[in-house]
């Protein structure tokens, strides 16, 4: 699928990661329609993010499988690492409620979880055409989600993939997927301000109903 073809008018648009880049630019340019459960979180693997969706976010984010990994210095928040799904949570848990070795603010987490999770899954089961946006994936990883996704969407559903590579603008990768566009986009020191001229370029090819 090339640029061309999957632009248009969607019910939804779900960012799927690699972190908060995709959900950031959506709500900066008025596609976020609803929140996400991977919006505002890093998930490194995109055979995680499958494995989550496989599973219908059974025990995602539970207490016994977290654990701090570090400090998030610009949102003063602790990084935790959720060890089932290989995804770290920067903006659940400030420094000022939290300690080291106690995560006094999870029952909010917990509660963000609980809500946002059946939203979603009620979505990708109402909506007649869904785009999910992932930055950063490989062509055997995504090959992998579209498995997942065809179990779990009713409707029509496309995927934009956009990666980082040595390139000068916006490049199409002719990806063998009937509804998958993957692009590359340059590398750059700021990832969430440096491209923005080309996020709105490629965003303001979708509307959301």
């Amino acid at each position: 699928m090339n640029f061309n073809e999957i632009q248009g008018t969607y019910d939804v648009i779900f960012s799927l990661g690699r972190n908060c880049l995709a959900a950031d630019q959506l709500s900066r340019h008025m596609r976020r329609k609803i929140g996400g459960v991977l919006d505002w979180v890093e998930s490194p693997a995109l055979s995680g993010v499958s494995n989550l969706l496989r599973n219908r976010f059974s025990n995602f984010m539970e207490l016994p499988n977290l654990a701090i990994t570090g400090i998030n210095d610009k949102a003063e928040c602790y990084i935790v690492r959720d060890a089932a799904y290989y995804v770290f949570s920067h903006h659940d848990f400030p420094l000022n409620q939290n300690t080291p070795t106690q995560l006094v603010s999870y029952p909010e987490l917990r509660e963000k979880v609980t809500r946002r999770v059946p939203r979603f899954l009620e979505a990708l089961r109402s909506a007649n055409r869904i785009l999910f946006i992932r930055t950063e994936g490989t062509i055997h990883e995504t090959a992998e989600l579209l498995d997942v996704l065809q179990e779990l969407v009713s409707g029509e559903f496309n995927v934009l993939v956009v990666n980082q590579a040595p390139v000068s603008g916006i490049v199409e990768t002719p990806w063998p997927f009937s509804n998958v566009c993957a692009l590359q986009i340059p590398m750059v020191p700021d990832e969430f301000h440096d491209n923005d001229y080309l996020w709105k370029n490629i965003l303001e090819r979708f509307t959301v109903r």
